[in-house]
């Protein structure tokens, strides 16, 4: 009987897997980015099939890497190896006489044609407190910087000015400019080439930021807010870069990497711009001039350019040096993303003379900061893509994402994720399950800085972990399930962990929940099959070297088994009392994600519904209202939610509901660990109806902090007397939120965390 009805709640929750994959990827379709980028993904198909012997091209490097497909190769999970320097020769599919070239070049010369002779003029931004100046290197090649341009006017950006410098066009530039407004344009008589005109030019900006921007680049949506937001935040920020992207709509580079010979290297070259290891933000030894921001006063410093660097080629590597010598950040910012022609402003035979001179130039005048830097090598890109890259890299493998909106023990999660980067941890977050999330969802309610590997899942964590093995000091992993997937790695290759300090995030014990839903099932289960489910999963504690329990009660089972190093850290939540009074407020609030009928609160709600609701209605009148908030995916929850309940769904901000509702119920008959939804509430001053099982593992008891039931009709009982009982109400309320104050606070939390990481790196240290 069990085993039938797990098995249709797997087929369920498979189901509503696909549909809401499908429902996820036809958003991704519709977006207007994708249907904006069209045009070139079809000139990139068209260019491949000519390149292509067999007609066909290669495979979209999204499709290649695209998880679930069965692809193995740990190949997707490696940067690409990239050329020897940024500034290197142009790669085979979008150097100059490439297909995509070739056709993108022919487009943009007919829309340069069709510009001029219609002679409507190009009004560009122009404040008069300019918060950007962005400035512009011009030397033939008019089409392109028509693109710029229009790219610049179409962005929605106001508080800007651009500066132009001409260096002498022979071509239609000058045409181009005369229907240019709102620009300051500087026509040079000469070709000053690129690092003495960006200096003319910058001394004419009137920003506090100065962006460097190459004629040949495009901004795409939402990049010069990005940059802005990022070096706003940290004064100590001195140039922000973006995420390259070439005309095929592969990556040019993702910040980039300067060796200890002073060789550069744009990080994942080649790759897809959209794979994981490209979408955190991070310290970069430098990012090229494409796109650059930097602070008016950090240029004026620093001089500019340093002009021994004429005409061009390591201009900008030196000036970021010259920044971190300084002790000034250099930040790239993968929101920051320009489509960038590439070379479409370069027009030097004698280019690859000069970057050796000026890579010789380069080394001797850094000497100091290039000697901790890594040695030319494809197995040191990994710890040269960041700069600020010391002994607290930590790899957090969980479910999901973890958004707070999930439940299911994520608020926990992203609590601990977030302390992690307060305590100056880097973290690699591996999502296990395969869920299809936008990027800009994954990074919504996340920190920018960390690195999320979504989509990949378990078919490449083994890959994942053998490409990256001793990388990490610390393994930080979470729930049994997940502890099995890395127990069948830790057998079959031990040595890759051998310095690798390895903490199981308990998060609860799972055991106590299936044997208290195989009773409610009456499913017997005799005394000693409990006892080797119980063992089972505690067993898996032993493959780690610290053990982290969300509660005494819990850590204290562990030790019974014979676990040792088991450390509480239970949730962090700060008291925020809402504020209307007992008579403002009507109705019930339920708060929780329903995955599946038979989780735990899907199997509570309707349990609520179905048994505990129409007493209550009966009693205070069937008007009485109740909210049941939360992402639900329950048929039944939506039939038997007729009014007045209201399904709410996915809600971003819980705080009116809150505010509105005078009872929370938690009516849970099955679960494990600390009940969150229960702390949440308490924190947000909505008194509380429970069950025995939740008031259990929370420690609290009857009528002191909440109220507890154990069958229907008591619960109901309990109901309508705290939504009646005024003094009662207020009395709970104060209760329960002294409870959070001293049993949940965010510095008890992170304390408590920070004592547990203490012990890891002492473990890792003498691990080596």
């Amino acid at each position: 009987m069990f085993r039938q009805s797990e098995l249709r709640r797997q087929l369920e929750a498979t189901e509503r897997e696909l549909a809401n994959q499908k429902w996820v990827f036809e958003r991704f379709l519709e977006s207007p980015a994708w249907r904006m980028t069209y045009p070139i993904r079809w000139l990139a198909r068209q260019a491949r099939k000519i390149a292509s012997p067999s007609g066909r091209g290669r495979r979209d490097s999204r499709q290649a890497g695209a998880p679930g497909e069965g692809i193995g190769s740990e190949q997707i999970l490696k940067p690409s190896p990239g050329a020897p320097s940024i500034d290197g020769p142009p790669s085979p599919r979008t150097g100059e006489g490439s297909p995509v070239k070739e056709l993108l070049t022919t487009a943009y010369r007919a829309s340069l044609h069709n510009f001029l002779s219609a002679e409507i003029p190009l009004r560009l931004p122009r404040s008069d407190n300019p918060e950007i100046s962005i400035v512009l290197v011009l030397f033939n090649r008019a089409e392109l910087t028509l693109q710029c341009l229009r790219s610049i006017a179409e962005h929605g950006f106001e508080r800007l000015e651009v500066i132009i410098i001409d260096n002498a066009s022979t071509d239609e530039t000058g045409k181009l400019l005369d229907l240019v407004y709102g620009a300051t344009i500087i026509r040079n008589t000469e070709n000053r080439h690129f690092v003495l005109a960006v200096n003319q030019a910058a001394r004419e900006a009137r920003g506090e930021f100065v962006l460097l921007l190459n004629n040949d680049a495009q901004l795409l949506p939402g990049a010069l807010r990005s940059a802005l937001k990022t070096i706003g935040q940290d004064s100590g920020i001195g140039a922000v870069g973006g995420r390259l992207v070439m005309l095929d709509w592969s990556l040019q580079e993702a910040g980039s990497i300067v060796w200890r010979d002073g060789s550069c290297l744009g990080y994942g070259r080649g790759d897809d711009p959209f794979a994981p290891m490209y979408m955190f933000r991070r310290d970069v030894d430098y990012c090229s001039a494409a796109f650059l921001l930097t602070p008016r006063a950090a240029w004026q410093r620093l001089g500019g350019f340093d002009e021994a660097f004429q005409p061009a080629y390591y201009e900008d590597s030196d000036y970021c040096a010259r920044l971190w010598e300084r002790g000034l950040r250099v930040v790239y910012d993968p929101q920051a993303t320009i489509l960038h022609y590439e070379f479409g402003a370069s027009n030097m035979p004698n280019a690859i003379d000069l970057q050796i001179a000026h890579q010789k130039l380069f080394e001797s005048r850094h000497q100091k900061w290039l000697s901790n830097h890594q040695t030319p090598d494809p197995d040191a890109i990994l710890p040269a893509r960041m700069k600020k890259d010391g002994n607290q890299r930590l790899l957090f493998i969980e479910d999901r994402v973890p958004h707070p909106w999930l439940g299911s023990g994520f608020p926990r999660a992203r609590s601990i994720l977030l302390s992690l980067v307060t305590q100056g941890f880097f973290v690699t977050f591996y999502p296990l399950t395969q869920f299809a999330e936008s990027w800009d969802s994954v990074y919504s309610d996340m920190p920018d800085e960390v690195e999320f590997m979504a989509g990949y899942g378990p078919p490449l964590l083994e890959s994942f972990l053998r490409y990256r093995h001793r990388y990490y000091q610390t393994i930080f992993i979470s729930r049994p399930h997940n502890m099995r997937i890395l127990e069948r790695i830790l057998s079959a290759h031990a040595d890759w962990f051998r310095d690798t300090t390895l903490i199981y995030d308990a998060e609860a014990l799972f055991a106590g929940r299936e044997l208290t839903l195989r009773s409610l099932n009456a499913d017997v289960v005799s005394q000693h099959e409990a006892e080797k489910i119980l063992e089972e999963e505690i067993a898996l504690a032993r493959l780690a070297d610290i053990v982290i329990s969300v509660s005494e009660s819990e850590r204290k089972e562990f030790e019974k088994h014979g676990i040792k190093n088991v450390h509480v850290v239970g949730h962090s939540v700060a008291p925020d009392l809402t504020s209307r009074t007992f008579r403002q407020r009507e109705g019930f609030l339920f708060v929780g994600a329903i995955h599946e009928e038979m989780s735990p609160n899907g199997d509570s709600i309707i349990w609520f519904l179905e048994r505990i609701f129409p007493i209550i209605r009966a009693k205070l009148g069937h008007s009485i209202p109740l909210t049941i908030a939360g992402v639900n995916t329950s048929d039944r929850v939506r039939q038997l939610a007729a009014a007045p309940v209201r399904v709410t769904g996915q809600v971003p901000d819980l705080t009116s509901l809150y505010d509105s509702a005078r009872v929370f119920v938690a009516p849970t008959r099955y679960s494990a660990g600390i009940p969150q939804k229960v702390h949440d509430a308490a924190a947000r001053g909505v008194p509380i109806v429970a069950t025995p099982l939740l008031a259990s593992q929370l420690g609290w008891t009857d009528g002191s902090s909440l109220q507890i039931a154990g069958n229907a009709e008591t619960f109901a009982e309990k109901c309508i007397q705290l939504y009646t009982d005024e003094a009662l109400w207020h009395r709970l309320r104060e209760a329960a939120a002294e409870r959070i104050r001293t049993e949940c606070s965010p510095e008890l939390f992170d304390e408590r965390l920070r004592s547990v990481m203490e012990i890891a790196r002492s473990s890792a240290w003498n691990n080596k």
